[in-house]
Formats: structure tokens, sequence, C-alpha cells
């Protein structure tokens, strides 16, 4: 019978000491690029950054930031109010403008984030149960806590490199 994997055992640990990259709400979208900037360089290691906040002593999740995110929200910030999608494309212009950009940048990050989703995994869980939820809900990354704090993060990637060391 084939071992069972614990999510623990291909989570990517979180912390302001680890490797992944984390930000905080209160921080600047600028703040976040220069974090992934710093984190992706030429292996593009990292799509995505935690996102934290503090209560008190403790931290605690507040979300996922994506590169999508930041660019959905320097949209809404720097763009016409329009869907109009003959206009879409001349509007996209003003993302090459510094002043327009200056303004954008400097929205917290806690206000561009996705809601935080309702689906995570335990440390002690069965990788299979990871998968059910990524493929079901169709998203790519899971927080992974332990006593209830965010400890790790679990993507989609992680799995796939695990199927082909399985090969």
């Amino acid at each position: 019978m084939p071992e069972t994997k614990k999510v623990k055992e291909l989570m990517v640990p979180v912390s302001s000491s680890s490797e992944y990259p984390i930000v905080y709400n209160t921080d600047t979208l600028r703040d976040a690029i220069k974090i992934f900037k710093n984190y992706s360089g030429e292996s593009k290691k990292h799509r995505s950054i935690i996102v934290l906040k503090r209560e008190g002593n403790e931290e605690k999740l507040a979300g996922i930031l994506t590169v999508r995110d930041i660019l959905n929200a320097i949209k809404a910030k720097t763009l016409n109010n329009t869907d109009d999608a003959e206009n879409f494309p001349a509007s996209w212009g003003n993302f090459y403008r510094k002043s327009s950009l200056g303004y954008s940048v400097n929205t917290k990050v806690g206000d561009a984030i996705r809601p935080l989703v309702t689906e995570f995994v335990h440390l002690e869980q069965n990788l299979s149960e990871a998968i059910r939820i990524m493929m079901t809900k169709k998203i790519n990354i899971l927080p992974v806590f332990e006593g209830g704090k965010p400890i790790g993060i679990i993507r989609a990637i992680d799995i796939l490199y695990y199927i082909e060391e399985c090969l």
C-alpha cells in the first residue's frame, strides 16, 4: 500500500523569517511590488504573497496577494471606470504615467486582497484532502494552519513536483 503523504511534508513554511514572502495588510502596494520583485527575480519562484494582520501580539492570516490583485487594484484607482471594451486598451496607457501610478500604489494591501478564502488545510491532513479542495474550489494555493495559526502554504505546483518525483 502506498505511503500517505501529509500536507506538512510539501508545504512551504510561512513566517517573518521564512523564504516565502509576506506583507502586512497595512503595507502599501508599492511595498508589495518590491517584495514580489525581490522574491521572484529570474526564477519566478513565488507568484503570491501571504498577507498577515496584527491583532495585539498575534499575527493572523488576512489573505493572499497575487500579481493580478495588484493590477486590479491599480486599475481601479488609475483607469477610467469603464468596462467598455472599445475604450479599455487606450485607458491602460494610464499605467505608464508616474503621477497616476504614484497615487494607486499607495493603496493599502488590505484594500487590494481578495477576501480571505474559507478554504485551508491543517498541518497533519493528508495531501489528498488538499488536492480535493484545490480541484473542487479551482484554487492553486491553500493556507496551512496549526492550532489556529497560519504556518505554511501548499501550492498546486508543489503537488505537481511531488507527482513528478513519483513517476
